[in-house]
């Protein structure tokens, strides 16, 4: 039998070739294995160490979302990715764990929305919430595969999904039809119901009702408006003269809220509920004052107060500085139902549509006891206070009472709840399992587990409440709050002092590994100027332990298509650059989003965490047309001449805004100047030469001069006293 031997650095060079090649193409590894020979013993046994799943780091998966980067989808996922890589990350089938990135993709442009999902390798998609952009991009969503979640309550939407990939994160309009119709009858004791009609679009939603109605005993009469012969007035005068119960409204938010105001001036005093009564096109034209007690039928509302409801709604504030919205805890919701079917073998979406039981901010989910793609069958009726928001009054799952939040004539109990005891404050846990630790942090050991639905007394808590302390096995247990529901009266609970943080274990005498590993970090700026050469500045770290040789940073802008690279010689260890992507960009303007590549061409070798977050970072831009003069301006009264061309354009008389030998219109589509741009801002609705004060409290306006110039106006301020603070920008 013969022999050989070799010596430790022509091992290491074989064993890493052997390695290389099983996972690896044979070109980098060979390029590999010819470099320095202490970089290959340390990378033979980084490699030794990645065999060894404990070893390994923790792999990236991305979830899209069709948004805006502030919309609610996008927040809502954003914040359910934080709690569950917070509490360790999502747990794989094969019992690996993965952290969750949310690609965010501008629904503007549903091509380059579906094509960066695309790109990003994203393993399910929410959005959009426009039922236009979502069934007219349909065939593009359907073909990534992947499950796309949605919360457009449409009756007719799934039926025109033919792949099984499409689902609803809240519940479909017949439910919270259903839900309406039993709250009028059951609670309200109406009998006696009358409906109006104000478009062809609502007709499907009506029929939705009326069979709602037929099944709880009550009558319905309709009255349809013909916008060619009817005369709103007249429709309010004879439901006035009627006196039914209630009053149900369809149609759109300007026509609504029309209608609304006849039926109160023609002395209507009951029930009315209208959908969207709380979207600002409606209630900015209906007076505040006569808002109070109209019903709103919706899939969630902040206002509830439910344990998990008002724990998402901290945990929104406290992460936005905002209130979340029903679409926000739909979004939360759907990445929790994505993360439960994950961590089963088989397809992705065959596992969501088999879930029987999960307990959301909506309510319990449960996709498998409803027909495909449905996931909910949630919904709550709210009542509009005297201040404008709608309060919570009831919960339905289905047509059954979960918990009959203000009303007297409802006869279900509520959902029972632990008894708060000397302490005031309980929690039950809410997860599969939740590990309980040692202190207030991921980095302390955990000692113990507590199964879903185990009650516990809250004997203290962190100074902010983001951790809580039980008696578990006779020692302090701490328990992250966003895993549970808590009850009580918190202000009662001592504050605790969190142990001292754990040594770090004694690391091993050998080096750790040696991979280099590029990230894009930063990307700027935020707006990009068409028909012109930008200058896109993108910063490039390598996070790793060894440098980096050549590679290539790369995108392909939007509108347009348009590459633009730059090779970089090198990066060394924990340091990064900034270097400039330039290109020409000319066609639509409008919100767009595209993944800015690290390493292009896999040149440097990066580990599996390394190569995996090389396309991870999403660059969200506004391509805009060119501004020629911007600014803000405040005064009690006086006239600007916005286009600087020696004409004035626009007048303050301390009342009201008006525009000179020009029009103007008020933009509902943008919250904030930020976010609109040119192609936005629509000649054919600028049909007004004046706006009251009272229209102008946060208004954002479409302005045209008489030279046919087009620009954007935000009340900033708008003061008792006639004083106006707005900001301006016209286009070229």
């Amino acid at each position: 039998m013969s022999s050989y031997t070799l010596n430790p650095l022509a091992h290491a060079r074989r064993g890493l070739v052997i390695l290389c090649e099983r996972g690896r193409t044979i070109r980098r590894c060979r390029a590999a294995v010819r470099r320095a020979p202490v970089r290959f013993a340390l990378m033979v046994f980084a490699l030794l160490l990645m065999a060894n799943p404990s070893a390994k780091a923790q792999q990236i998966i991305r979830i899209g979302v069709i948004d805006h980067m502030e919309g609610s989808m996008a927040r809502g996922s954003q914040l359910a990715a934080k709690h569950i890589n917070d509490a360790g990350g999502l747990a794989g089938a094969n019992g690996a764990r993965f952290e969750i990135v949310v690609a965010v993709t501008s629904p503007d442009n549903m091509d380059i929305a579906t094509a960066n999902m695309r790109q990003a390798d994203v393993i399910a998609v929410l959005g959009p919430s426009s039922s236009e952009a979502l069934l007219a991009a349909l065939p593009q969503l359907q073909d990534l595969n992947v499950p796309v979640f949605t919360t457009i309550s449409s009756d007719t939407l799934l039926l025109q999904d033919t792949s099984g990939h499409i689902f609803r994160s809240v519940a479909q309009e017949l439910v919270h039809s259903r839900a309406l119709a039993t709250y009028l009858a059951q609670s309200l004791g109406a009998s006696r119901i009358t409906t109006i009609q104000l478009d062809a679009a609502s007709t499907s939603s009506l029929i939705g009702f009326a069979s709602a109605l037929s099944e709880v005993g009550a009558g319905l009469s309709n009255l349809l408006y013909d916008e060619t012969g009817n005369d709103l007035g007249a429709i309010a005068n004879q439901i006035a003269a009627r006196q039914p119960d209630a009053v149900v409204i369809y149609g759109p938010p300007l026509l609504a809220a029309q209608s609304y105001n006849q039926l109160r001036s023609a002395g209507f005093a009951g029930v009315v509920s209208y959908s969207q009564a709380t979207d600002p096109r409606f209630s900015s034209i209906v007076p505040t004052d006569s808002l109070p007690g109209m019903l709103v039928a919706t899939p969630w509302s902040f206002t509830s107060s439910d344990a998990a409801s008002q724990q998402f709604l901290w945990d929104y504030a406290s992460a936005f500085g905002a209130l979340p919205d029903a679409a926000s805890a739909a979004s939360y919701d759907a990445v929790g139902l994505l993360a439960e079917a994950y961590r089963r073998p088989g397809n992705l979406a065959d596992n969501i549509a088999a879930l029987r039981r999960f307990d959301g901010v909506q309510g319990v989910l449960s996709p498998g006891a409803l027909s495909r793609g449905e996931t909910s069958a949630n919904v709550m009726i709210a009542e509009i206070n005297e201040f404008g928001t709608a309060n919570a009054v009831a919960s339905y799952r289905g047509t059954t009472l979960n918990a009959a939040i203000r009303t007297s004539a409802a006869t279900a109990t509520p959902t029972a709840q632990p008894s708060p005891t000397a302490s005031g404050y309980h929690l039950t846990i809410r997860s599969t399992y939740q590990n309980v630790r040692s202190g207030p942090g991921l980095n302390f050991d955990v000692i113990g587990q507590l199964p879903r639905g185990t009650g516990a007394r809250v004997i203290g808590a962190t100074a902010d409440f983001s951790w809580l302390v039980i008696d578990f096995r006779g020692q302090w247990g701490w328990l992250a709050a966003y895993l549970v529901d808590a009850v009580g009266n918190r202000n009662l609970v001592p504050i605790i002092l969190p142990p001292p943080s754990p040594t770090p274990p004694a690391t091993a005498t050998l080096a750790p590994p040696s991979f280099a590993d590029l990230v894009i970090v930063n990307v700027y700026p935020a707006r990009l100027t068409l028909d012109q050469q930008m200058n896109v500045n993108v910063t490039v770290a390598n996070r790793g332990l060894a440098p980096a040789g050549p590679f290539a940073v790369a995108t392909s802008f939007q509108p347009g298509g348009r590459y633009a690279a730059v090779n970089l010689p090198g990066l060394a260890a924990r340091q990064q650059a900034t270097v400039q992507l330039q290109q020409n960009l000319n066609g639509t303007t409008g919100p767009q989003s595209v993944i800015i590549v690290a390493d292009l061409n896999d040149e440097v070798f990066e580990g599996d965490t390394g190569e995996a977050n090389n396309r991870s970072y999403a660059y969200n831009y506004i391509a805009d047309r060119e501004v020629s003069n911007s600014g803000t301006w405040t005064g009690s009264s006086g006239s600007l001449d916005l286009d600087r061309n020696g004409n004035l354009d626009l007048s303050w008389s301390g009342s009201d805004l008006i525009a000179l030998n020009g029009s103007m219109y008020l933009i509902n589509d943008f919250t904030s100047i930020d976010d609109a741009h040119h192609d936005a801002i629509r000649p054919n609705l600028a049909d007004a030469s004046a706006f009251n004060a009272s229209l102008l409290s946060n208004a954002l306006i479409g302005f045209f001069s008489s030279e046919g110039g087009r620009g954007l106006i935000q009340v900033l301020d708008l003061g008792a006293d006639g004083s106006l603070t707005l900001a301006y920008r016209i286009y070229r």
